[in-house]
C-alpha cells in the first residue's frame, strides 16, 4: 500500500466570483500499486512524509481506494 495525494478543483455556480473557484487536497492509500510514479495521473506519492509536511496541502487523513476505482488501470 502507498500515500498518494491529488489536488481537485471545482468551479461553483453560486457565490461571489472570488468563491466560484476552489481546489482541495485529497489523500489516498492504495493498494496494488505496481507504478510508483503515478504523476501522469496526477498523484503525487508521499510515502515519508512528515505530518507538517501533508498539513501544508491540508490533508489529515487517506482513504483506502483501489487504482480501478481512480480510472486508473494496473498497468498504466
Amino acid at each position: 500500500m502507498a500515500r498518494y495525494i491529488r489536488k481537485l478543483t471545482r468551479i461553483g455556480s453560486m457565490g461571489p466570483t472570488e468563491e466560484r473557484g476552489f481546489a482541495i487536497w485529497v489523500g489516498y492509500d492504495i493498494a496494488g500499486v505496481v507504478n510508483d510514479d503515478l504523476s501522469e495521473h496526477g498523484l503525487i506519492c508521499v510515502d515519508g512524509w512528515s505530518d507538517a509536511q501533508l498539513a501544508e496541502y491540508g490533508v489529515v487523513m487517506f482513504t483506502p481506494i483501489d487504482l480501478e476505482r481512480l480510472g486508473i488501470t494496473p498497468d498504466d
